[in-house]
């Protein structure tokens, strides 16, 4: 397989595009991106456009990575945030195209620090009337059930969504219960590439696939910190061959806590020396839309630190 996307790329000059730092330019919102000091190794991040979406936020970077596109896809689909303390990712596993609840038998042996621990305090103590979990209505019956049966409360829960993708991408998510509303994944995720009208153009192709499902997919789960709390995601990315270059699409359309959906689209070009990457995060989380002013500037500032050290850690691995 890599053997073909390898002779793809081979076909695809720089050419195709002739200065994908323009090309950047007419969709994104980075100015001045200087790519000697990409390929030097700095990693250039910056707001993306100012939403009217309360719980909506964009963030923007770009990178170089020392590798060529199709050695670059390749490290993506098999590099796990978990290889890395410093990002405070404990679980990273990989799921099948028809996962089992024997995919997640990793939850019964998550580590035993403090977030963690919250985590199973919180699903011990669920209260669907006052819910601290991000779960939809049926959902929230299987928590709360004692200490010993969190791991496999958890794995139903997440074996339910991942079958539910399967079947029609994010679209076929069950709803959120959220403090007295019903929201909508595909709703949320919506929304984020309605503020994003440039983004959403010219990612086009590989975005309609993430409501409807299809495409080639990788699907994942994760176990990570969310401000001192353990928190569960499930995510898919999908891959696309574009005039050269490649794109990528990674959504995690759920999320026990932090968020609602995160989407994060990758555009990449060859340049002399390997791959100029242009990422773009989007974020709809609850806690966003009540903040304003500094508050809402200074979680935006540690949004773009985040993402700072998963590209550091990205790029460190590639080399």
């Amino acid at each position: 397989m890599l053997r073909r996307i390898s002779s793809v790329f081979a076909l695809l000059s720089v050419g195709a595009w002739a200065d994908p730092v323009a090309e950047m330019a007419a969709f994104s919102s980075l100015k001045n991106v200087d790519l000697a000091k990409l390929s030097a190794g700095e990693v250039q991040t910056g707001r993306g456009p100012t939403m009217s979406f309360p719980r909506g936020l964009a963030i923007e970077s770009a990178f170089v990575v020392k590798a060529p596109i199709a050695r670059t896809l390749e490290l993506q689909r098999q590099w796990s945030p978990a290889r890395h303390p410093e990002l405070k990712v404990w679980l990273h596993g990989e799921l099948p195209a028809k996962p089992t609840a024997d995919d997640f038998r990793q939850l019964a042996s998550a580590p035993t620090n403090g977030p963690v621990k919250a985590l199973i305090a919180a699903t011990e103590k669920f209260d669907a009337a006052k819910p601290g979990l991000k779960v939809s209505a049926e959902e929230a019956k299987t928590l709360g059930k004692g200490g010993s049966a969190w791991s496999g409360a958890w794995a139903s829960v997440l074996l339910g969504r991942a079958q539910a993708f399967n079947a029609g991408g994010v679209a076929r998510q069950p709803a959120y219960v959220w403090k007295g509303e019903t929201i909508s994944a595909a709703d949320e995720l919506g929304r984020l590439l309605k503020e994003v009208p440039k983004v959403r153009a010219h990612f086009s192709g590989i975005t309609s696939a993430l409501t409807g499902g299809g495409g080639k997919t990788a699907h994942y789960w994760e176990l990570f910190d969310v401000q001192g709390e353990a928190a569960l995601s499930l995510g898919a990315t999908f891959e696309k061959t574009t005039p050269g270059g490649a794109q990528t699409a990674d959504v995690q359309y759920f999320a026990s806590g932090g968020y609602f959906v995160l989407l994060t689209l990758y555009q990449m070009w060859p340049v002399e020396g390997g791959t100029l990457v242009w990422r773009g995060d989007y974020i709809a989380s609850p806690e966003l839309g009540e903040l304003h002013g500094m508050e809402r500037m200074g979680s935006g500032a540690a949004m773009m630190k985040q993402i700072r050290q998963f590209v550091t850690a990205f790029v460190k691995d590639a080399k």
